[in-house]
């Protein structure tokens, strides 16, 4: 190996440090510090005694969605880090981390140099939309195993490792409802790669590894039509296809700006320090921009038709926006002069670092939800050991504050209290001018009330 080439390695390798580094501040001081809404209904529902217990999740639908992939993950954290939200934090934080090594594990498979693959994964992962959600809302581990499971899974496809692959890929379609369009996305890919290339060798040889994807995709369907899990007819509003131009019109901006305006920025810092030059695109290039150019439209061709937004949406989707920037980068890495590659590299180091202000804003609200969540929980723990099995609370949430009991909890308030309050209590929240108007149970009269004011929970008697 010559002295080059160790050299480079060595920079490679203090490139990932420093970006881990980068990453662990600006997330791990926030990670785990509650529960909030959908994760107590994952936790209390996936729990796994036997082997019969595991393959209900593969049958039913005990959160009303079909993921039995995240609903084992949850299985698995369950023994380890029982109601410890913040081992289920890190556990998230370490999920993100092996999806940004999947990211650069899939731009090497299309050729796009180790830097350049370095560069698609930190532009993946330091997204400011996205990322905060799936990492410090614990049931945002959605996104993160369908995206772990599709790019090891894609990778390993394009390395010819089609059996591999294919388990990979399936186990990402029964992570989350996007991932049936896996096989629609590797096998339109896999068409323009033969026909970029002149060259349908690989694509022959691919195809029965498409047919199995595709088989598994009906495998799904069939057994979520029979697992009760919600549908277009059942689902809620905010989860029902609208297939309209004006549905498109109107989610295409704000898409397109969480999934690429920092892979965006990111880019323009890296023309803008390299003063670099268009060069001629190759067909391995022009392969790998094809192959994040499909996979941003194929993995938004669900959710952009749902009337409600969310950041998570666009998690799956950027692995596309950081192909496509990481194959840029690739191609023009070459053009550069050496002092400015030096000055290209402290300047993509130090970019992280010098958003950490955004990050951390960005991420108060979530911490400041779950710490509300905490401190709820801590009372009604009090009032439950003091007053004993049976006794009622209503919980008076504020929705000019911020947080909310609402944002804390939404509808799942019994829920969080069957699964972490003992001994069991009945609880309720209510708005000053709609007094017990949500919560599964209805008591006449209530022993204590919890009023949120300023922050705080303030205990009165009941009545």
């Amino acid at each position: 190996m010559s002295e080059l080439a160790v050299e480079s390695r060595r920079t490679l390798v203090a490139c990932v440090g420093v970006l881990f580094g980068a990453f662990a501040l600006v997330y791990l001081p926030d990670v785990g510090h509650g529960f909030l809404k959908d994760d107590f209904g994952w936790i209390a529902q996936s729990s796994v005694r036997s082997w019969q217990d595991a393959v209900a999740l593969f049958r039913t639908a005990p959160t009303t969605f079909f993921r039995p992939a995240v609903s084992l993950s949850f299985a698995i954290n369950r023994p380890v880090c029982a109601l410890d939200s913040r081992c289920y934090g890190i556990t998230n934080f370490c999920l993100a981390i092996a999806c940004a090594i999947g990211v650069a594990l899939l731009a090497r498979a299309v050729s796009i140099r180790a830097g350049a693959a370095l560069f698609s994964a930190a532009v993946w992962i330091f997204n400011w939309h996205g990322i905060n959600m799936a990492v410090l809302w614990i049931s945002g581990r959605t996104a993160l195993i369908l995206t772990l499971f599709a790019t090891f899974g894609v990778a390993a496809l394009i390395a010819r490792r089609p059996v591999l692959g294919v388990a990979l890929i399936s186990c990402a379609i029964f992570s989350k409802e996007e991932g049936v369009l896996l096989p629609v996305i590797f096998g339109a890919w896999s068409i323009v790669d033969a026909r970029i290339r002149r060259d349908w060798t690989t694509f022959r040889a691919m195809l029965p590894a498409v047919i199995c994807a595709f088989a598994a995709d009906g495998v799904y369907l069939l057994l979520r039509s029979q697992s009760g899990a919600l549908t277009t007819s059942t689902a809620p509003e905010y989860y029902r296809f609208s297939f309209t131009a004006s549905r498109l019109a109107s989610n295409l901006p704000e898409y397109v700006d969480r999934s690429a305006t920092f892979a965006a920025a990111a880019l323009l810092l890296f023309v803008i320090v390299g003063k670099v030059r268009w060069r001629a695109v190759p067909r391995a290039t022009a392969s790998a921009l094809w192959l994040g150019i499909v996979w941003w439209v194929g993995a938004f061709a669900i959710t952009i038709f749902l009337p409600g937004r969310s950041s998570l949406y666009a998690l799956f989707p950027s692995v596309g926006v950081a192909l496509f920037a990481g194959a840029i980068a690739s191609l023009l890495w070459d053009g550069i002069a050496e002092p400015r590659k030096r000055r290209l590299i402290v300047a993509g180091l130090t970019f992280p670092f010098l958003l950490w202000p955004v990050y951390h804003s960005r991420n108060r609200s979530s911490v400041r939800e779950a710490e509300l969540s905490q401190r709820t929980l801590a009372a009604l723990q009090r009032i439950a050991t003091a007053r004993g099995a049976g006794t009622s609370v209503l919980l008076e949430d504020d929705l000019s504050e911020r947080p909310s009991l609402d944002n804390a909890f939404s509808s799942g308030i019994q829920v969080a209290a069957d699964l972490a309050i003992f001994p069991p209590i009945r609880v309720r929240i209510s708005t000053p001018d709609e007094p017990a108007a949500s919560g599964p149970i209805e008591p006449i009269s209530y022993d204590v009330r919890l009023v949120l004011s300023n922050g705080a929970l303030r205990e009165e008697p009941g009545h």
